[in-house]
């Protein structure tokens, strides 16, 4: 099955389905998931254009693309020693 080129590195993820996967922020279907709901506040609360909220931004979207691939059944890897 071809896959869609990712637009960041070209390269694209499938699942065990051959699916592409992608994340994805809908206010409609995720604002009850504990992250997504967060981020989706955030986001209306007009947080993504507030010069002094980028560390609350940051934190809220690793949680949320935690909690997104975990759905998958996905995870984050540690970085290796030293690269931290």
């Amino acid at each position: 099955m071809p896959r869609g080129p990712d637009h960041q590195c070209g390269d694209a993820q499938d699942d065990e389905n051959g699916q592409p996967i992608h994340l994805e922020l809908c206010a409609a279907c995720f604002a009850d998931k504990p992250a997504a709901g967060a981020l989706i506040r955030f986001f209306a609360d007009g947080g993504g254009h507030d010069a002094d909220r980028p560390r609350e931004c940051a934190r809220l979207l690793m949680e949320w693309t935690k909690e997104a691939m975990a759905a998958h059944g996905w995870g984050r890897q540690a970085p290796p020693p030293g690269q931290q």
